[in-house]
């Protein structure tokens, strides 16, 4: 699964069904999960912590244009960045609530080579809010509990992968809001003339949740974003995923 992983950044386990342990072990193969401590409400969420719960059922979504709904890397606002992100899909509508990624590897590649030489080095500053190059469809990210919104991270705009040591694009767009020594101006130029090259379709998958389907994607390696659902007013438009992020690296990798 891993090789399947580092090779194509997202892979789909087709399951018989998990259980929430279940899906929290598997988890921890792969990594550290990151804790949901905010917004705990129920007994679900006060239970599980490893797991947020994603879903429409008696939620307003057309007024909450929050959330995953904008091109991002999970985690890029911290030192710390997510590994793999893991979502289950409980429930799935027969239409809508897909997920999108962009390979940042194949796009770092197909970047002419004197190019790749102009930003082999640079550093991108990273903020939660609202992206210098969000797009204009984008949501806004809603950070987490008592998160400084004034802390500031620069990570590589050129990134080499922690366990793989493949180059790739890093969170070019989601938290980025700046590239030190350059002008915010120049800057945003520079990311958008990338985020137009990442984002073109060559480099898109769109991927569509079934029930009982486990969805892994590398996040030092991809970018991806939720395209937007409704509230659920039926049996055949909910969704219900759960959703687990990790950081580290795989325990089997030591062994």
């Amino acid at each position: 699964i891993l090789n399947i992983l580092y090779e194509n950044r997202v892979a789909v386990i087709k399951t018989d069904g998990l259980s929430k342990e279940d899906l929290i072990a598997f988890s921890k193969r792969l990594g550290d999960p990151i804790l949901n401590l905010d917004g705990q409400t129920n007994s679900n969420q006060k239970e599980y912590p490893e797991i947020q719960f994603i879903t429409n059922i008696d939620k307003n979504t057309e007024q909450e244009k929050k959330g995953a709904a904008h091109w991002h890397s999970d985690q890029s606002f911290k030192d710390e960045v997510s590994s793999f992100t893991l979502l289950y899909s409980i429930l799935a509508p027969n239409h809508g609530g897909e997920t999108l990624f962009c390979d940042m590897v194949k796009a770092y590649k197909e970047l002419p080579k004197g190019f790749k030489k102009k930003i082999e080095n640079m550093l991108v500053e990273h903020s939660h809010g609202v992206s210098i190059v969000a797009r204009p469809d984008d949501h806004i990210p809603v950070p987490p509990k008592g998160w400084d919104q004034t802390k500031t991270v620069l990570h590589p705009l050129v990134r080499r992968h922690p366990v793989t040591g493949t180059k790739a694009l890093y969170a070019i767009c989601g938290t980025s809001q700046g590239i030190k020594g350059m002008s915010t101006k120049e800057a945003k130029k520079l990311l958008t003339e990338l985020c137009d090259h990442c984002l073109e379709g060559r480099f898109i998958l769109k991927h569509t949740h079934y029930v009982k389907d486990l969805l892994i994607f590398d996040n030092p390696a991809t970018m991806h974003k939720a395209v937007p659902i409704f509230k659920s007013k039926n049996r055949n438009d909910q969704r219900l995923i759960y959703r687990i992020s990790l950081k580290g690296t795989p325990s089997v990798i030591h062994h």
